[in-house]
């Protein structure tokens, strides 16, 4: 974690406001700008001679013991690590004292630059250089200086300068201030009566600045976070950053939101070679507009790795209210938030035996029925054999304690699971028979504490056969794998057992070879079905890459299925949907994935998705989705990047609810990139979870290297809605 905190540039500003945000600089691969060679980088000393010896080179040079010697024609001056070329110089060996006119050069491992003049003392590593260029190579951070005064090895003054981190001739943004000192030691440079110029514009007044000349980390103000809502109006945030640590850190982030009021987030992060975490904080004490005054979220995140086998982890998460996402929320998936967890676990395990410890709690925002909370859960998994001559048993013990509301049904259930497997396999086919028991105790916390069990045993059969062949002369390898998955389980009444963590699986390709339809373990399905499916496989020979694989698969029941959730009726079709499933990389830049659902009876598709992703090597991507499930959601997305000219680049995406017709949401933006600055403009329009209410956003960002972005979180949205974005 910690080679992902800020860096951070300071400044206090004069905008109406007492200090001015800076930047926290954001880890953006960025185009390399060009940086031209300094004379001085080629200069060499005899490898023998002491590192406090001057050396000295020239085509021609008039030497004095005593006095001031003179040198001509491409002079090179060494010592340590300062390196100095001029067309002429003058060195007073007892002072070692030097100057240089003509195409002066200076160079240490901090600062080089070039001048039209130079006087430097060597033994007091000061001195000053006239009409500089300079540049920081730590950094790449170059600009221009009347006057350079180096004060001592860990100061250096900069008059009449200015600052960038763009190439030489196109300073596309620049800092310009009377006084630049770059304190060396402390790895950090302060500015006063600073003038940021985009091209040669002024646009920003500040007088002070700080900023780093390393990639270290430091406290400071970040640059405003600014954005627009209508539920919140214009926000502008003034994020501060304390790097407490090397190990942790804080930013604090106080929001002006126009139609809310004032908000004060807060984020800690820490690590230490056992523990790591993030607390994150939001506070809104006076909602002006909302039905809820005092308005919160956290979200807590944290783990312990006690050993090398055992660990805690803490996750909790919470809000004030129902409607603080869709009030303040600045995402799609956190306005669609219905439920938050709160959980704690350990977890330990052994040689042949895991054990974890876990509680878990929910807070529902839609008003629903919330689901138990596990007070505690504890579960153990022995495993005496594993592939033992293809031999694997596999003993499973949980126990759970549900509280759910004061109406719902609440107790403890006791679930133990034995399962034996062999597995008898060469290359060409295989077969894994598998039996497995299964008892569950019951205690319900009603009046007479009823007691109920169940036993039930299953047994499965897993076989499949592989055959292979090269096609297209060898180009291709393919594939063909026929699978059968034989499941049989006897019906028991289950109906007295609550429901405490059950529902039924959404029915997806996985599904075909799963034992149980079920989630949890309050029902087991009665079954007697048989699985069949193929896959084929087409595999480049050359690359490895998968070009294409397709499947397809149903379920064919040889009973009808008596055992159901509360309020559901027994299952009574003889075979399930068909499904088919096809990917892969079709090429190195097209990526395909779909899942289509057919029901065989009705001769009607009932489900179906299909996502295809393109990305090429000049960073144009095209994604194509479509989703479909039965007659209750059918909706189309695209997004893109696609750059229109140099630098350049045009960003969208939207998803349309073709059921309805309407949109459900969209974002459009363009984003300008060099080697030495960005800027991105999104705007977004989305409906909320009401289905009736749609909400407006505007984002803005830049991105200045070398002291980082400021806007608001225009980069995390495009890539959270365009897949492939970076």
């Amino acid at each position: 974690m910690a080679s992902s905190l800020h860096k951070t540039l300071t400044c206090i500003a004069a905008l109406g406001l007492s200090v001015s945000p800076t930047v926290a600089l954001a880890q953006t691969q960025w185009m390399s700008c060009p940086i031209p060679p300094y004379p001085t980088d080629n200069i060499e000393r005899p490898a023998d001679l002491p590192p406090q010896a001057v050396h000295i080179e020239a085509n021609t040079a008039l030497f004095r013991e005593q006095g001031v010697s003179e040198m001509s024609g491409d002079v090179q001056i060494s010592q340590q690590d300062k390196k100095m070329r001029a067309d002429n110089a003058t060195y007073e060996q007892s002072s070692s004292q030097v100057t240089g006119k003509g195409n002066v050069t200076f160079s240490t491992p901090t600062l080089k630059a070039k001048s039209t003049d130079f006087n430097y003392n060597l033994n007091q590593d000061k001195g000053e250089l006239q009409n500089a260029d300079y540049r920081l190579p730590v950094t790449e951070g170059r600009g221009s200086s009347k006057r350079i005064v180096r004060e001592s090895q860990q100061l250096t003054r900069l008059e009449q300068a200015s600052y960038t981190t763009c190439p030489p001739g196109n300073a596309a943004w620049s800092l310009n201030s009377p006084n630049i000192r770059l304190y060396h030691e402390q790895e950090q440079g302060t500015a006063t009566n600073v003038t940021l110029k985009i091209r040669k514009v002024p646009i920003l007044y500040l007088p002070y600045i700080s900023f780093p000349l390393t990639d270290k980390r430091k406290s400071g103000f970040l640059f405003p976070v600014i954005g627009s809502s209508e539920k919140t109006g214009i926000q502008a945030g003034i994020p501060y950053y304390f790097n407490l640590a090397p190990n942790y850190d804080m930013t604090l982030t106080p929001t002006v939101l126009s139609k809310r009021g004032l908000q004060l987030g807060t984020e800690f992060r820490y690590l230490t070679e056992k523990h790591q975490g993030e607390v994150k904080y939001t506070l809104l004490p006076n909602d002006k507009i909302g039905t809820v005054s005092n308005r919160y979220y956290y979200d807590l995140k944290h783990n312990t790795q006690i050993d090398e086998r055992s660990s805690v982890s803490l996750k909790a998460e919470g809000v004030s209210d129902d409607q603080y996402f869709v009030d303040l929320g600045n995402s799609l998936q956190a306005t669609s938030e219905v439920k938050l967890e709160r959980r704690l676990t350990y977890k330990t395990s052994g040689d042949k035996w895991t054990f974890s410890a876990m509680t878990q709690d929910y807070q529902v925002l839609d008003g629903g029925i919330k689901p138990h909370s596990r007070l505690p859960q504890l579960l153990l998994n022995y495993r005496p054999l594993e592939n033992s001559k293809g031999l694997d048993m596999l003993v499973t013990t949980e126990y759970t304690k549900f509280s759910g509301s004061k109406t719902a049904t609440n107790g403890s259930r006791l679930d133990l699971k034995t399962t034996v497997s062999k597995n008898f396999a060469n290359d060409a086919a295989y077969i894994k028979p598998s039996v497995s028991l299964r008892h569950s105790e019951y205690t319900l916390d009603d009046a007479n504490k009823t007691r109920v069990s169940r036993t039930l045993p299953t047994a499965t059969v897993d076989a499949g056969l592989f055959f292979e062949r090269d096609v297209k002369q060898g180009k291709y390898l393919q594939t063909l794998e026929p699978r059968l998955y034989y499941t049989q389980t006897p019906y028991k009444d289950q109906s007295n057992i609550p429901v405490f963590d059950s529902s039924e699986n959404t029915f997806s390709y996985g599904q075909l070879f799963s034992e149980n339809r079920f989630t949890g373990k309050d029902r087991i399905e009665d079954a007697n079905r048989l699985s069949a499916s193929v896959t084929t496989r087409f595999q480049d020979q050359k690359s490895g890459r998968e070009v294409l694989r397709a499947s397809v698969g149903q379920i064919y029941h040889f009973d009808e299925r008596k055992v159901t959730l509360p309020g559901q009726t027994a299952q009574t079709g003889k075979r399930s949907e068909i499904v088919f499933e096809t990917g892969g990389q079709l090429n190195p830049r097209t990526n395909l994935s779909s899942t289509t659902f057919w029901d065989s009876d009705t001769k009607k598709l009932t489900a179906n998705q299909v996502d295809l992703r393109y990305k090429d090597d000049k960073k144009r991507i095209v994604n194509v989705g479509y989703t479909k499930r039965k007659d209750e959601f059918e909706a189309g997305r695209l997004s893109f990047v696609a750059p229109v000219k140099e630098n350049w680049k045009a960003i969208g995406g939207v998803e349309y609810d073709l059921l309805n017709n309407r949109n459900l949401e969209s974002v459009v933006g363009a984003e300008y990139e060099s080697c030495c600055w960005k800027t991105r403009v999104a705007g977004r329009n989305y409906l909320l979870p009401d289905n009736k209410t749609r909400d407006n956003a505007v984002f803005i960002e830049f991105e200045l290297k070398g002291l980082g972005n400021f806007g608001s979180g225009t980069r995390d949205l495009l890539q959270d809605r365009v897949y492939g974005y970076e």
